[in-house]
């Protein structure tokens, strides 16, 4: 739900100003009169004007690109955000971000850090008010197949090392979406096996040769 206060010298003109700036009819929207105006002594002295609350419903990609565009204003992040559906993803919707180079780091974080709570978020926001559950992927500069393929090349690395020296090899921390493309692009290979270890931030995921017993 978007929501706009506006006031005005009567109600029906605070109403207008309000669809105006939301730019719908006054049909697709819902009004509450927060308060009527209060004429002054002698018609201007101590007068108040009315007050408003005008909403309209919104999908729940509308919510993911306003939140996300009201996230990067505070951020004082300046970007342009569009939402695509992309199942290629693994995901019905991508919010993409995209921002001059040097705002890039602002907006990932480390390790995507920043990014990935900005999706949770916008998961969170864009659902609260809609049936069902919309899936959203934030990425910016396309950096979610950047970190994949660097992952692609640590992992396969990795289990070619636990495989040469028979020993497990456990790779940094990261999150559960991470460890999660880890484990199934190892999935497929006979002479290892993958398993998580750790607590949460702390979670890693560990790769170990198949012919060692090796209990987690």
């Amino acid at each position: 739900m978007k929501r706009v206060v506006v006031t005005g010298r009567t109600v029906e003109e605070a109403v207008t100003s309000a669809l105006v700036k939301l730019g719908v009819a006054r049909s697709q929207a819902q009004v509450r009169v927060i308060s009527e105006p209060v004429k002054g002594l002698f018609g201007f002295i101590g007068g108040k004007d009315a007050e408003v609350e005008v909403s309209i419903a919104q999908t729940p990609v509308e919510m993911a690109r306003d939140f996300t565009e009201g996230v990067l204003k505070r951020m004082d992040a300046p970007a342009t955000v569009s939402v695509e559906r992309d199942h290629a993803e693994g995901t019905e919707y991508v919010v993409s971000i995209e921002c001059a180079d040097e705002v890039l780091p602002i907006v990932i974080g480390r390790h995507g850090v920043t990014l990935d709570s900005l999706q949770y978020l916008v998961n969170i926001v864009a659902n609260r008010e809609h049936d069902g559950f919309v899936k959203f992927t934030v990425d910016a500069g396309t950096y979610r197949a950047r970190r994949r393929e660097s992952l692609r090349r640590v992992a396969e690395q990795a289990a070619d090392r636990a495989v040469r020296t028979g020993r497990p090899v456990s790779l940094d921390a990261m999150s559960s979406a991470e460890r999660k493309f880890i484990h199934t692009l190892l999935q497929s290979r006979l002479d290892i096996t993958t398993s998580s270890e750790g607590k949460d931030p702390y979670r890693k995921v560990k790769i170990v040769p198949r012919r060692i017993n090796y209990h987690t």
